[in-house]
């Protein structure tokens, strides 16, 4: 019944042939904020450069250039040591750097910096403004502190400066909605595949009564959208990840977290994006996985309701630190697991802040 309902669907929504692959083309550039930084620098020579970090000198600053897999993925002043970009984490830390890199670049723009501080929501209460991350950044030995206020908002504490910024992943990130919109499938269908997680330890598992080892790494929202991972016990002791047709759902978390190789099978994706419209393209189930591994999202999975034919489940990809979710409402039918081989078909809502996913899930449950 889940099955038939969905293929009705697609037809009323005109989606009569099979939907493309997405490319997965690497672009040179992880924004388009970094190509005009990159502009304003020396484009060819950025782009010019290998993977890896590169520093370069810019009127007496040090600028932090990070190349991976061909893609320029941060331009911004060179502020934090490797200790305190472990405090900030690579979001907030590279939002920092290249927020306060690209104030001082002449690149195009629309509005002047007091007006485009107030309208980004950040704020300096006390010890300076934007200007001062790069001098507390020659002053060695400072305390440094990162917290959030309530969810919404970052507070950046560094000897006596303080700085406020929203929990919002266009400014975190450097772009906006329909660039994320127009650039989201791409990244999806170019995510490298992922590794392979460590088995846990025996002892850190949970028996279930079906005789199933749970390991318990958390919930989001409700208890039954989890980060949970499945195992058996061999005869030897040792463990292996759960991989059959008798327990489906337990078996498409573990290809989520990458524990088991989900083979051929590909994901049909209808996606909202900007406007209110939807649009249609297809991935590889390991790219999906990848994407949330290269990209700093943990998968949330939990089961929503099953039949004879498939289940349904809900898949939320949580970036914690930029403050967004993907959410994915998918249909999978049992043979397609059990063969590794086939389509399964999804609903995408991508980029939802944080504090919006209540309503989120209260409207898509009426």
């Amino acid at each position: 019944m889940l099955r038939r309902i969905l293929i009705s669907l697609l037809v009323l929504a005109g989606v009569t042939a099979p939907v493309p692959m997405a490319s997965g083309a690497v672009p040179p550039f992880r924004s388009d904020r970094l190509e005009a930084m990159a502009d304003a620098l020396d484009k060819a020579g950025i782009a010019a450069l290998p993977d890896g970090e590169h520093r370069l000198s810019l009127a007496g600053a040090t600028v932090l250039v990070v190349k991976k897999s061909g893609t320029v993925e941060h331009i911004g002043y060179a502020l934090f040591s490797e200790e305190q970009r472990t405090l900030t984490g690579a979001v907030i830390g590279n939002f920092l750097e290249r927020y306060s890199l690209e104030a001082n670049l002449p690149v195009q723009r629309e509005k002047t910096l007091d007006v485009q501080l107030l309208e980004d929501g950040v704020s300096f209460p006390r010890g300076g403004d934007l200007n001062s991350l790069l001098k507390l950044s020659r002053e060695p030995g400072l305390p440094l502190r990162l917290s959030q206020m309530g969810g919404r908002k970052y507070l950046l504490e560094w000897g006596s400066f303080a700085m406020v910024f929203p929990s919002d992943a266009e400014l975190l990130l450097g772009r906006g909605q329909a660039e994320n919109d127009r650039r989201l499938p791409e990244e999806l269908a170019a995510a490298p595949a992922p590794t392979t997680p460590p088995l846990p330890s025996s002892e850190t598992l949970t028996r279930r009564q079906d005789g199933l080892l749970e390991e318990q790494l958390g919930w989001y929202y409700l208890p039954g959208l989890n980060a949970n991972r499945y195992f058996t016990a061999l005869p030897d002791g040792s463990l292996q990840a759960v991989d059959t047709p008798a327990h489906p759902s337990e078996t498409m978390a573990n290809m989520l977290a990458g524990l088991v190789e989900p083979g051929a099978i590909t994901v049909q994706i209808k996606r909202s994006v900007y406007g209110l419209n939807q649009d249609y393209f297809t991935i590889s189930l390991q790219a999906l996985s990848g994407y949330a591994r290269q990209f700093g999202c943990t998968p949330y999975w939990g089961l929503i309701a099953q039949d004879e034919e498939l289940l349904e489940g809900e898949l939320i990809l949580r970036n914690e630190a930029a403050g967004f979710n993907h959410v994915l409402r998918l249909q999978v039918p049992y043979t397609v697991l059990a063969a590794k081989e086939g389509c399964i078909q999804a609903r995408l809502t991508p980029f939802v802040p944080t504090h919006s996913l209540k309503y989120l899930f209260e409207e898509t449950r009426q």
